[in-house]
């Protein structure tokens, strides 16, 4: 008999675990199968049949080793491709990866640190910026006055209202024309001083439509039999001479003042600095020309209206009195 020698696989391939996989069988084994019963009947007739089938069953087991070796070389290429657990790694290898990963954690923090960084000094930086603007702005000059007598230089310049209308009536918004000889100057709108002395001295004959008016007043009142009308005309003509008292208090200060100024004018033209009244002296020397005119009990009686009309008003200042027991 000659002996085969069979091929073995190394021992590290013997000692690897290797992972079962499902594998057909071949037709070849269910065919020997099929006629093993024969040949187990009819028997071995020679030993040159058996050799003959040692040989065979020599060069099977090759073919199988060298199928064997093939199959554990792609296992191992496979197993090597795919990541390996931990518990199977050395410390020198996961401490190199700890290492590598702590490297890549440092970098993204450091980035995260500039970027936040930057951010921060550019907010500064900006933060900065605006308060110098603040700081280098002009510094609001007070009303300031050449004199002491001359009035106070205001600065024309107002702030525009930041409210803004819309989606309104366009007869509401439209500005209303009104006509001064039935409006009072002070109800206009945009009016001045100089605007309103012109227009007083422009529609001055008015004053005379309006005597008669009152005349027409008085005479209307004798005339009534109805309680309420009458009451109703003695309003309108109250109304009326209140509004000439008061155009007639406002048409004397204007005097003064126009006097003053003509006076001041003539000076002026002498050589000499104006002098400019102030309002507590104006208001005095309109005092005293109105009392310039008025007898000496006129003045007391405008003394004592006078007297307790600043007796109302610091009354309505001062707090109520509680309400105790005894006043109940």
């Amino acid at each position: 008999m000659s002996s085969v020698k069979r091929k073995q696989p190394p021992a590290s391939l013997l000692q690897r675990r290797v992972r079962p996989r499902y594998e057909p069988e071949p037709e070849s084994d269910v065919e020997e199968m099929s006629d093993g019963p024969s040949e187990e009947g009819a028997g071995f007739d020679s030993e040159d049949g058996e050799d003959q089938s040692e040989v065979e069953m020599g060069s099977g087991s090759d073919e199988e080793n060298s199928e064997r070796g093939s199959d554990l070389e792609d296992e191992e290429e496979s197993e090597d491709d795919t990541p390996q657990p931990t518990h199977q790694l050395s410390f020198g290898a996961l401490a190199k990866a700890q290492a590598a990963l702590g490297d890549k954690l440092s970098k993204r923090k450091r980035r995260s640190s500039n970027a936040a960084s930057e951010a921060d000094s550019a907010a500064a930086r900006e933060n900065d910026r605006f308060s110098l603007d603040k700081n280098h702005k002009k510094p609001l000059e007070k009303p300031s006055r050449t004199s002491k007598h001359a009035p106070t230089e205001l600065s024309s310049k107002r702030q525009v209202s930041r409210r803004r209308e819309f989606l309104l009536d366009p007869a509401l918004t439209k500005p209303q024309h009104r006509d001064p000889r039935f409006f009072a100057p002070s109800t206009m709108a945009a009016t001045s001083k100089i605007d309103e002395i012109k227009a007083r001295k422009a529609y001055a004959f008015l004053d005379e439509y309006r005597e008669k008016e009152m005349q027409e007043l008085r005479a209307a009142i004798k005339k009534s039999k109805s309680p309420e009308e009458k009451e109703k005309l003695q309003r309108a003509l109250l109304s009326m001479e209140s509004k000439k008292k008061a155009q007639e208090r406002k048409d004397k200060a204007q005097k003064v003042l126009d006097e003053h100024k003509q006076k001041e004018k003539e000076l002026v033209r002498q050589g000499k600095n104006p002098f400019y009244l102030k309002r507590s002296e104006q208001k005095k020397r309109v005092v005293v020309e109105t009392f310039k005119g008025m007898k000496k009990g006129q003045v007391d009686r405008a003394i004592e209206r006078r007297r307790k009309k600043v007796a109302g008003k610091e009354k309505k200042l001062l707090p109520w009195a509680r309400r105790t027991a005894e006043d109940r």
